[in-house]
């Protein structure tokens, strides 16, 4: 909360976040400026935004807005509002600026973003704001920047689970998922040659006594033929013989 009251305290919301506080005022903007405005957001986003918009001097001290600045960025395409945004960041990050981007390293950065009113962990969030916001703006910057901007702003891929490995150091085959056990298939030959198949995915031993009785007659029926046509195939056998 106390970064909050320091009007020099630098930004560190996502980019995305400050543009679309910027959209939410598009329609108009109030005469003074409040974190009612953004009541889709958390406490502390909206806390961040106010902040943003404190250090950029697009309020002031009264949280009032600066006129015709701030109307201007919310109402602004995403062309005008760089032309409006890049001279704020050169204003109010002079010092960063003024040290050269095209020679800075990310350790460099983050010792003179620690002269912004911010400290511990919030010192990197406010790094990467700006290096999103400077890459937003097409600002010359060194590679060693340019990396960490990549680096921030792209997605983590997921890890690939690894294999478990078996005692000899080889990695283990993969586990196959339990076959079902419910239902069974059986076949039987018939006489003239084919086979009829008869396959029961349900379970028996819950299906309604009408089901059950239908099944297990069809069951009785196959098991009967198949007995028949097995007792019939070595007398044709014996009969073809010379």
């Amino acid at each position: 909360m106390a970064q909050e009251q320091n009007p020099h305290a630098a930004p560190y919301l996502p980019l995305k976040t400050f543009l679309a506080a910027l959209d939410a005022l598009r329609e108009g903007v109030p005469k003074r400026i409040d974190r009612g405005i953004w009541r889709s957001q958390s406490g502390s986003t909206q806390g961040q935004i106010m902040i943003a918009l404190r250090f950029f001097d697009l309020v002031n001290d009264t949280d009032e807005p600066t006129m015709p600045l701030l109307e201007k960025l919310a109402k602004a395409d995403e062309l005008e509002r760089k032309k409006i945004l890049k001279p704020l960041v050169e204003t109010h990050y002079k010092p960063i600026i003024t040290a050269d981007l095209t020679k800075m390293t990310p350790s460099m950065l983050s010792e003179e973003m620690a002269k912004f009113g911010v400290s511990g962990g919030t010192v990197r969030k406010s790094v990467t704001f700006f290096l999103q916001l400077a890459k937003h703006l097409d600002m010359a910057m060194s590679p060693f920047l340019t990396d960490q901007t990549r680096n921030s702003s792209g997605k983590r891929r997921p890890r690939t689970p690894k294999t478990p490995a078996n005692n000899n150091g080889v990695p283990a085959q993969p586990v196959p998922p339990p076959i079902a056990t419910t239902g069974s298939t059986t076949s039987v030959a018939l006489k003239g040659g084919g086979t009829v198949t008869m396959s029961v995915t349900a379970d028996v031993w819950t299906m309604p006594s009408e089901d059950r009785k239908f099944v297990l007659d069809l069951v009785d029926k196959i098991q009967e033929y198949g007995k028949v046509s097995a007792a019939v195939k070595p007398k044709e056998k014996a009969a073809g013989q010379p």
